[in-house]
């Protein structure tokens, strides 16, 4: 056998377990979710939870995706505040925004709980970042035709956070 095919077997050999262990994690770990196509999606599409080896590094990347989504909520927020000219709007807009700041902040905390395996605490911040999110859909249902300008975004979010709350709820 050549130097090559000897390498690419060795390769193979030792790479191909874990990548079929990982996956097999993504799912068991999504099969405790409600939205599993999403979950499984999201966690395959990151190198980081395809080299996962735990639950606990699952979490922290649908953390960082939900955090992901937040921010990207959040200046979303700030563009349309600052381009809106109805009184109604802004006033949505800018509990939006304080809204999005404060679940931003929540999942910073959430991560930095997780890494130290406090896992209620990560549940409770993560909770409470799904319900600031909420909260910005409801304002919009309150003023002009309840249209929200971010479309999806805000359930897109709310989904990667019960993500992470059930992928934590696994862990012990």
């Amino acid at each position: 056998m050549k130097a090559i095919s000897k390498v690419f077997l060795v390769l193979l050999v030792t790479l191909w377990p874990s990548q079929i262990l990982a996956g097999d994690l993504i799912s068991s770990a999504c099969d405790h979710t409600l939205y599993k196509q999403m979950c499984r999606q999201t966690l395959r599409s990151d190198p980081e939870s395809r080299a996962a080896t735990s639950f606990e590094v699952l979490a922290k990347v649908a953390l960082k995706h939900a955090t992901s989504k937040a921010t990207q909520i959040h200046g979303q927020v700030t563009k349309l505040l600052n381009g809106s000219s109805s009184a109604a709007a802004k006033i949505a807009l800018t509990d939006c925004d304080e809204n999005y700041e404060d679940s931003i902040e929540k999942l910073k905390d959430s991560g930095t709980a997780l890494a130290s395996k406090r896992y209620r605490d990560v549940k409770t911040w993560v909770s409470a970042a799904m319900i600031d999110g909420d909260s910005c859909d409801e304002g919009f249902k309150e003023v002009g035709d309840g249209k929200s300008p971010l479309g999806n975004q805000g359930t897109l979010f709310t989904r990667l956070c019960s993500i992470v709350l059930a992928i934590t709820n696994q862990l012990k």
